[in-house]
């Protein structure tokens, strides 16, 4: 936590410059430097980074995503972010498709595949807060989520007894389809235009990942898990998928945590 080390980083607006941002200490604090930097315990973070290889193409193999092992360090984030008394993160996702960012959302060859953070608070109590809650389905999940083995990523879910992921890909023709694994359509729109907002083009009854949200609002079929940040605590998660925030930290000392992604490669990408 030396001066000049880290610095306010919390949900980016966008449009904005980072220095625009208005960040404060109410928001995450994340580490600037690099991870070869001769500060702190380089030798442990060597480690850290030999045992987040190997846990990368455990993974790739593990989820059935291989250019999860192919893209490697090179793309993959890490650093360490803390949160001083009183701060928290909103609800948020970690990634979305290509298509739902505008402009630059082709631009980068890979993207966030795998969430993984791993806490570092010793002793950890409940009522110190900071815990990281987790929007999880409520009912049972079928079929492969986060994207199809052809890159195609999840922008929502459907089903009644069991939910099914929706993907959003091109048809044949070019033209973009929201549709399900046994090949249902859900939706969708002209290939020779700028996707629209997925809730005009979707059907009725696909509940699309939500990130953000409205005070107040809750979306269907979700429910809260909430996991404290305690020492050791090794979490991963799917990056698409899974909608979360950190609560407020409510005790005297900062919550501290190594977060990063593991990446794979967008289509057509080798």
């Amino acid at each position: 936590r030396a001066k000049g080390l880290f610095r306010a980083d919390g949900l980016s607006r966008l449009g904005r410059a980072r220095e625009r941002q208005g960040f404060t200490d109410a928001d995450r604090q994340t580490y600037a430097g690099g991870w070869e930097a001769d500060v702190g315990d380089r030798a442990a973070r060597e480690a850290l980074a030999a045992r987040l290889a190997t846990l990368r193409i455990e993974a790739a193999t593990a989820l059935g995503r291989p250019t999860l092992g192919k893209a490697g360090a090179a793309a993959d984030e890490r650093s360490y972010n803390y949160y001083e008394p009183g701060a928290a993160l909103r609800r948020h996702g970690d990634e979305f498709h290509e298509e739902t960012k505008g402009p630059k959302g082709w631009l980068l060859p890979t993207r966030r595949s795998v969430t993984w953070l791993l806490y570092l608070n010793e002793n950890w109590l409940a009522d110190e807060g900071g815990a990281l809650r987790a929007y999880e389905r409520r009912r049972p999940v079928s079929g492969g989520v986060g994207a199809t083995v052809d890159g195609d990523v999840q922008v929502g879910w459907f089903g009644e007894t069991e939910e099914a992921p929706v993907y959003l890909g091109e048809d044949p023709h070019g033209d973009r389809v929201l549709y399900d694994a046994a090949g249902n359509i859900h939706g969708g729109c002209d290939g020779t235009a700028p996707t629209p907002p997925l809730a005009q083009i979707c059907g009725p009854a696909v509940r699309l990942i939500r990130g953000s949200l409205a005070d107040g609002e809750v979306v269907p079929g979700e429910r809260a898990r909430e996991i404290p940040p305690t020492a050791g605590t090794l979490l991963l998660f799917d990056s698409v998928v899974l909608p979360h925030e950190v609560l407020p930290v409510t005790g005297a000392r900062p919550r501290v945590a190594c977060t990063g992604w593991f990446h794979e490669t967008l289509p057509g990408v080798s």
